[in-house]
């Protein structure tokens, strides 16, 4: 009997120690597997953590507001290093709205005088996140929560101005006769080609030398300098244009007169002194003849006059025409000078254009021998038969015809005054 309990409680003893041996296995085990999903979290952790951060933490260039009543300006973000054209949303507080408005795209504007303070913050949107994500595909996108505060400061309007004083692309002109140019005033009030009309001063002695149009072409017509005042009247279109790109600003001009300095010189130079197809005159007394002119240079039919200073008139008589005439015997000189008519002036100017026309200075002298005419010829100039008697030469066969014929009418004539004495 003691043998059978002595069993019982060995079985019953080694029952429990079973028992409490699986126990603590299965306890072992489980701590075991805890570790483990430990060490495998532990490692993720560090895995996530030694990814590579990039900090899109937007950040604002502009430090500070100062502005005017009514003054306007934009708050700019900087881009993330390397891209560009990243938008999103301003998230904007202003302590006093009344003093300052701002809206989504950073647009403000000044409302009142005072001060206060603007909280900027900025959210990129999901266009710009994609494509810096896109431009650093190993980074985190990390945006630390940091809002920037602003100062603003509001202070009075001040009066605006716009300056519309002409200013011109030309101050001294130098051009040959004929030439032409344009003036040009600078832009004015943003705009860039101001409409209006060119008003030029020129001395009224001047204006021949060069002619301002009102639309500001200029034309140079003859030789000289002269100085001008040149204005320009802004034309209603273009000042409203200028108040338009400037509103609330007043239009403005200095009282600066702008001179301009004018040289026209000629195209060329061209030599019309007349010259005359005679040095001497060589005639008898009745001889005629015509003093010509000989033609310039590429012009035809050239006419004028002539202006002769003679110096023993009694001599030699000549006409505007340059026909002469000798009237006694005798030697003297004259000097003249010619006139070229309207007509050849102005074919000469059409020939050369913008040319300057000059003539030498000092008369011409042309001697002049007239002798007795005693031989009754005629000159091929032009000269009229001689005046004036003539003794019939000796032995001349009609002459002594012409004494016969007398001798026999004085016979007759005799005769018959016989016979009638006779009868009585």
């Amino acid at each position: 009997m003691k043998i059978v309990k002595s069993l019982m409680l060995g079985i019953l003893f080694s029952s429990v120690c079973l028992s409490f041996s699986s126990t603590s296995f299965a306890t072992e085990n489980s701590s075991e597997a805890e570790v483990e999903v430990t060490k495998i979290s532990e490692i993720k952790t560090k895995v996530t953590e030694g990814k590579k951060e990039i900090d899109i933490t937007p950040k604002f260039k502009t430090k500070e507001i100062k502005t005017d009543v009514g003054g306007k300006g934009t708050v700019e973000v900087e881009q993330i290093e390397g891209m560009k054209n990243l938008k999103g949303t301003f998230k904007t507080t202003v302590a006093d709205q009344s003093i300052l408005s701002i809206n989504d795209r950073g647009q403000w504007q000044g409302m009142k005088l005072g001060k206060t303070t603007v909280t900027l913050d900025f959210e990129w949107d999901e266009e710009s996140l994609q494509k810096i994500q896109e431009k650093y595909p190993d980074h985190q996108l990390v945006k630390k929560d940091i809002a920037q505060d602003v100062p603003v400061e509001v202070t009075a309007a001040k009066e605006k101005s716009v300056d519309i004083t002409p200013n011109f692309n030309v101050g001294t002109i130098n051009a040959k006769i004929g030439e032409t140019g344009q003036f040009k005033v600078a832009p004015m009030g943003g705009v860039a080609n101001p409409k209006g009309t060119y008003l030029a001063y020129i001395p009224d002695n001047s204006k021949g030398i060069i002619s301002v149009e009102a639309d500001g072409k200029w034309t140079a017509l003859k030789t000289g300098t002269v100085e001008f005042v040149l204005d320009f009247q802004l034309s209603d279109e273009s000042s409203k244009e200028i108040q338009d790109k400037n509103p609330g600003s007043t239009l403005t001009t200095r009282d600066i007169a702008t001179q301009v300095k004018v040289e026209v010189k000629p195209a060329g130079t061209l030599n019309i002194t007349p010259r005359i197809d005679i040095t001497s005159i060589d005639g008898k007394v009745g001889d005629t003849g015509q003093i010509k002119v000989k033609p310039i240079e590429g012009i035809n039919d050239t006419t004028g006059s002539f202006a002769p200073i003679i110096k023993d008139p009694s001599i030699i008589e000549i006409d505007s025409a340059g026909n002469w005439k000798a009237l006694k015997t005798g030697t003297t000189s004259f000097m003249y000078t010619y006139n070229w008519s309207d007509e050849t002036m102005k074919k000469l100017a059409e020939k050369y254009p913008g040319y300057e026309f000059y003539v030498e200075e000092g008369a011409q002298v042309v001697e002049v021998k007239i002798t007795e005419n005693t031989t009754g010829s005629t000159k091929p100039v032009g000269t009229t038969k001689p005046a004036g008697k003539q003794l019939p030469a000796t032995n001349d066969s009609s002459t002594n015809g012409t004494w016969i014929t007398g001798l026999l009418l004085i016979s007759l004539t005799a005769i018959g005054w016989y016979k009638k004495e006779s009868f009585k």
